[in-house]
């Protein structure tokens, strides 16, 4: 009986929402912003991973044209480049092989910008001082204030609750200002069925658009996304997306329940998305910042001067040599293995050496401090659904804090390999082989696997919010008023 009466309701209200083109309306805007959304984020990851590979190419080019000269200049057939020698540890590893470490994208990343638009995806990797190429930027809070790019997530978080509004703020006002609501529960209807009839044929449509629409376009231009690896993936994208909509429908359902005015409902409901999208992120960001302020660019970039300055007077005497090798190019080509490295070279390695140990203090600081921060939104991020949504989104899709700093840890560590390899040539003065090119370290990323864990936790912080706030509203149904 209750089945045929909720079944009734649905499709009276269905074929309400259709006569009057509500439905209509307020899908076609949904599927606009997500296709626009989906357009931008697609478009943008198309170009990141376009300039991978030109910088896999530009680094395959310069190796190959570094074994073509070494060779010549081993045959006779030209002069070795003073400042460009094959042969010379001090060149290769400063600059002529530069190897270009790269954070591949995932499936899902057209899905959500995160910190892609924050932090840089690649990072050129020499001999030089870490400070000089990874920390160059401005270090900020772990979480962008849900702006940036229009992306997926953006019409997530910011609008989608929007569209939930513009559907169900009249949910039962509409029936009682207009004198109807009396004479439907004067039937053998309750108004739970009612108002749940009223809410699913709703929240069916516009849930499946914005939680379905943006895998299905995903995976018809990037079919890595069916495979069996990116199922935690896609799975937590529907979960995020169903669970942070139907928190807005219980919001929208509890301020119906309440029984004030069209109007009143619609001004309260724009309230709380206020308070929970804009407010209390904004907020939250300022006292992250305040309990946990990153360490000052000033002072990384007063130290590292200082250090440098004292370099320069440490190895005075081999900065002041002279390039008699400019006049006398033959010096140059390798004897018995080995090579003269101009003394300046071997001092700016050096200063550059003393640089990182010098200033790897600030720098764990910057690590610990970036940590720090996510921690603390992730444990104060559960009183705004926005907050936790928008970081589960970039997480799942590859663009999220944690896997940034992974990112740093690991380019910190092949850096240190590639200084280890060349030191020992270099103050040794050790020419450079075409063996010694082949055995040179490459940066290869090491995925960070998603946290299923991670996952469910940010799903609970959505579904129970929704859950208490329903229960208050099935608690309220038994003081509605009809009138």
């Amino acid at each position: 009986m209750k089945s045929a009466l909720f079944g009734k309701v649905f499709l009276h209200e269905l074929r309400v929402l259709i006569a009057d083109r509500t439905l209509l309306l307020v899908g076609s805007l949904l599927v606009a912003l997500v296709l626009y959304g989906f357009y931008n984020g697609y478009q943008e990851t198309l170009q990141r991973e376009h300039a991978a590979q030109e910088l896999a190419k530009k680094q395959a080019d310069k190796h190959a044209e570094n074994i073509t000269t070494l060779r010549a200049l081993l045959g006779g057939e030209q002069k070795p480049d003073p400042f460009a020698n094959p042969f010379d540890p001090a060149s290769v590893g400063g600059g002529m092989e530069m190897r270009y470490a790269t954070l591949p994208t995932l499936a899902l990343s057209p899905l959500a910008f995160g910190q892609s638009d924050m932090l840089p995806n690649y990072y050129k990797v020499t001999d030089r001082s870490k400070a000089s190429f990874m920390y160059d930027t401005e270090i900020e809070n772990p979480w962008n204030l849900l702006s940036g790019h229009f992306d997926i997530t953006f019409v997530l978080v910011y609008l989608f609750p929007l569209i939930i509004f513009a559907l169900s703020y009249n949910l039962l006002t509409v029936e009682r200002e207009q004198g109807t609501l009396r004479m439907l529960l004067s039937q053998p209807l309750s108004l739970a069925i009612l108002v749940a009839g009223k809410l699913l044929v709703r929240a069916l449509p516009v849930l499946l658009i914005m939680a379905v629409l943006p895998l299905l376009l995903l995976g018809v231009l990037r079919p890595q996304l069916f495979q069996a690896d990116q199922l935690p993936a896609v799975l937590g994208w529907l979960g995020l997306v169903l669970a942070y909509g139907g928190f807005w429908f219980a919001l929208a359902l509890l301020v119906n329940i309440i029984g004030r005015s069209s109007a009143t409902n619609a001004l309260a409901l724009m309230a709380a998305w206020v308070l929970f999208v804009l407010v209390i992120p904004v907020v939250l960001n300022i006292v992250v910042g305040l309990l946990s302020p990153a360490p000052s660019r000033i002072e990384l970039a007063t130290k590292t001067r200082l250090i440098t300055i004292e370099g320069l007077n440490r190895y005075h005497d081999k900065l002041s040599s002279d390039y008699r090798f400019t006049q006398d190019p033959e010096v140059l080509l390798p004897r018995d293995g080995k090579i003269e490295v101009a003394p300046r070279r071997q001092a700016q390695f050096l200063i550059q050496r003393d640089v990182d140990k010098e200033i790897q203090r600030v720098l764990n600081e910057f690590s610990t401090q970036l940590a720090v921060q996510q921690m603390l939104v992730e444990r104060f991020g559960w009183i705004s659904p926005a907050i936790v949504t928008y970081e589960g989104m970039a997480a799942i899709a590859g663009n999220g804090a944690a896997r940034y700093l992974e990112f740093q840890q690991q380019v910190d560590r092949f850096h240190e390999r590639w200084k280890e390899y060349f030191e020992p040539r270099l103050l040794n003065s050790i020419a450079m082989t075409e063996q010694d090119y082949a055995e040179m370290p490459h940066f290869e990323w090491a995925e960070v696997p998603v946290q299923v864990s991670g996952i469910l936790k940010r799903l609970l912080l959505l579904v129970i919010p929704a859950l208490i706030v329903i229960a208050f509203a099935i608690r309220r149904m038994r003081r509605f008023s009809v009138v």
